[in-house]
């Protein structure tokens, strides 16, 4: 069995990031983000990578009346202030043109027609599964709108990447119901299961972007509930100024994933956001240049394949039936 190589994109603009920072502070990154995508997309062509842009279903209306009439009528019910992004709405422009930050239905068309690329689902309104005060119920009615403005745009979308990673079981039973058969699960290892205290986290993750101290990052593929778990084996993380000096150690880090994961037949999967790449983008396209000529070599040497996530669960699905 061949390992794969997927590449997914949560494609979520401002999206993602309003409880977190104001606009004004980040808008560069975000817009620095779109203008990147079709040179984005241009590499993935050159070297035929193909992946999956899991975008949030707000970014596929062409304006706010008509993203109004899929508002589901089960909204979340988030305990937190200012985690609901449904409450944002009159601080924002009504279209793309006075809103770009929140809008991209040219974007996701432009994605749609570049070979080897899959439009996915990051929920329809950038859905916290872990966030209390909301339910199951809202979860699948959310869902359900994002399938539904995704289908009448012409995208039929199997493949879900949720917010920040959540997932809950009983969630998960959820997803088939929906006629989704891959998803992206957070990373299977000790810094995510044992670390509690956030601080902590957050520099053990920081320091496993250069150092091994999760292991390779390459987990056995499964299946739950009907649907392909496609677990993470790490972000493409922004560049930091301050240690720029070691961004020699994470790409030969994401390499030796790579390796692992063509030697045993096994899955190495790469995220990123567009706008973690906004800003230094000639820097960030360099080094993905750099993985993806590795990806070759690798295909060359151990019939490596580079598979979106749809094309990843069919090929499983084949693989399983075939003992």
């Amino acid at each position: 069995m061949a390992g794969k190589m997927i590449i997914s994109l949560d494609f979520e603009l401002f999206w993602g990031l309003l409880e977190e920072m104001k606009l004004e502070d980040y808008q560069d990154h975000v817009l620095g983000g779109k203008a990147a995508i079709p040179r984005l997309l241009n590499l993935f062509e050159k070297y035929d990578i193909h992946a999956t842009w899991a975008a949030v279903g707000f970014l596929f209306a062409e304006n706010f009346e008509e993203l109004k009439s899929y508002f589901p009528e089960a909204k979340p019910t988030y305990t937190k202030a200012g985690v609901s992004p449904y409450d944002y709405f009159q601080n924002i422009g009504a279209d793309e043109a006075s809103a770009p930050c929140f809008y991209a239905p040219g974007l996701i068309r432009l994605v749609s027609q570049t070979p080897g690329q899959e439009i996915g689902s990051h929920t329809f309104s950038h859905y916290y599964c872990r966030e209390k005060g909301q339910t199951v119920e809202q979860f699948a009615a959310d869902l359900a709108a994002a399938r539904k403005i995704a289908a009448d745009k012409g995208y039929d979308v199997t493949s879900l990447i949720l917010p920040r990673n959540q997932c809950e079981p009983e969630y998960t039973k959820v997803f088939r119901e929906q006629g989704f058969t891959a998803y992206r699960d957070e990373e299977d290892d000790w810094i995510h299961d044992r670390i509690r205290f956030f601080p902590l986290l957050r520099l053990l993750r920081l320091l496993d972007v250069y150092l091994p101290l999760t292991g390779q990052g390459v987990w056995p593929t499964r299946k739950e509930y009907g649907v392909w778990n496609f677990v993470g084996s790490g972000m493409f993380k922004p560049i930091r100024p301050a240690l720029r000096f070691l961004e020699g150690l994470k790409m030969r880090r994401i390499k030796k994933r790579m390796l692992v994961a063509a030697k045993k037949g096994l899955v190495f999967h790469l995220w990123w956001h567009p706008h973690n790449i906004g800003v230094m983008t000639d820097q960030y396209l360099a080094q993905l240049e750099e993985i993806f000529r590795y990806y070759h070599e690798l295909k060359e040497r151990y019939g490596m394949e580079s598979l979106n996530m749809r094309e990843a669960a069919m090929r499983m699905e084949q693989e399983a039936a075939n003992g």
